[in-house]
């Protein structure tokens, strides 16, 4: 349990670097951190940050999370084919394994459905998306495998198989993309009456893009616009239309660009890969992170959001959807404070970007940057940091961030 005891050892030797607080103030956020090994939970007060409770298992890598209120944490161990269930007491910060339940091998991501009685989780190592029943606070019990199939793209050693990297909720609490890099497509689940059936299959990009992560536009309300999907093979975003027949959604493309900007290319093209992205809450922004550049440190892109005017007597419009499509425009790149930044998000009031980074010599593992809700850029200097070598050796920094409380 090297991680417990770093801890112990960094709280006591440096308060100014974790925070000493004696209990949570009523503007104190808490953090979700995972690490290979790991499930940590960190108070952050806007200026620093304090792991006040862990979970160790050494061999797990719980690369994704769920939060369910007021206590339930969902982990997935991408290195096996466990879901996990944690009681988490935000009172007293006790982190209490509850049940490990078998599914499908390397699920990487977990979504809730609408009114969280069910849970959907995308096996990256399987090709398979598993439906769980959670209505029962106590409990995880498979309901439903379901096989994803479809043609391959034409990468032979990243496209072998179907790849179900992710789950993504559409605002109307109905459908889920399911972003399948292996077959350079975004499969629609229909939820509807429990059934989790395939309603569509999607292309997206050029063939070999490999979707990865993708946020529907806007966040909000119950007709999205768009599905922005960040490829992690071609570093690239697509912007995907909707079209809602009533039983099903259709996506077009409608844009195609890269992740860095035309002025910001990798140094290293061949291994560079897109990572996570997120859409604001006031959907204006688009922040996609960049990994293995090849650079000193990996990237985060900023991108501004424009909606087009919808032509008169246009489906969007008629339909209630509030205008045309949308176009993305690149605004800036950052440093990601590290290499590997698999995934961040951001706070529940939009001001701030916590990131991760997994690797690199002096590397931030957990960082929080000031957003400006205004004109949506992020500070160039993290406001608060934990090292990377507080989680473990190379390339064992964290892989998921997220407040949950």
């Amino acid at each position: 349990m090297r991680f417990a005891s770093v801890i112990m050892s960094v709280t006591a030797a440096s308060a100014a670097v974790i925070g000493r607080q004696e209990a949570p103030s009523s503007t104190t956020a808490k953090v979700l951190i995972g690490a290979p090994g790991t499930i940590a939970v960190a108070d952050f007060d806007g200026k620093e940050f304090k792991i006040v409770a862990n979970d160790s298992q050494p061999g797990t890598s719980p690369s994704w999370m769920a939060f369910k209120e007021p206590n339930l944490i969902y982990a997935v161990d991408e290195n096996s084919n466990s879901t996990r269930l944690f009681n988490f007491n935000t009172a007293t910060n006790e982190l209490k394994l509850i049940q490990a339940a078998n599914g499908s091998a390397g699920v990487v991501s977990l979504e809730f459905n609408a009114d969280k009685t069910r849970l959907v989780g995308a096996s990256f190592g399987q090709g398979t998306v598993d439906v769980w029943d959670i209505s029962d606070a106590s409990s995880l019990k498979l309901l439903k495998q379901i096989t994803l199939g479809g043609t391959l793209g034409p990468n032979k050693a990243r496209q072998d198989q179907s790849r179900a990297h992710q789950a993504v909720l559409d605002p109307s609490g109905r459908f889920f993309a399911i972003n399948d890099l292996g077959t350079d497509s975004v499969v629609i689940i229909d939820s509807k009456d429990d059934a989790y059936e395939i309603a569509s299959r999607n292309s997206v990009g050029t063939a070999g893009c490999g979707p990865r992560h993708g946020a529907w536009y806007p966040p909000k309300g119950d007709k999205p616009l768009a599905y922005i999907v960040a490829c992690e093979l071609t570093n690239t975003l697509e912007v995907l239309s909707v079209s809602n027949n009533g039983s099903s959604i259709s996506l077009t493309r409608t844009q195609e660009l890269s992740t860095y900007g035309a002025a910001f290319p990798p140094a290293n093209a061949t291994s560079a890969a897109a990572g996570e992205i997120v859409i604001s809450g006031d959907a204006k922004d688009v922040y996609v992170s960049n990994r293995l550049t090849g650079n000193a440190t990996d990237s985060i892109s900023h991108f501004k959001i424009t909606q087009q005017a919808a032509k008169a007597g246009s489906p969007c419009k008629a339909a209630g959807g509030g205008g045309g499509g949308i176009t993305l425009e690149f605004v800036e790149a950052i440093s990601s404070g590290g290499q590997l930044p698999r995934m961040f998000s951001l706070s529940t009031d939009d001001k701030t970007l916590f990131s991760t980074n997994q690797q690199g010599e002096g590397a931030l593992g957990v960082l929080a940057l000031n957003r400006a809700p205004d004109a949506g850029k992020l500070t160039a200097t993290a406001v608060a940091s934990l090292p990377v070598t507080l989680f473990g050796p190379e390339g064992f920094g964290p892989q998921f961030v997220k407040q949950i409380v």
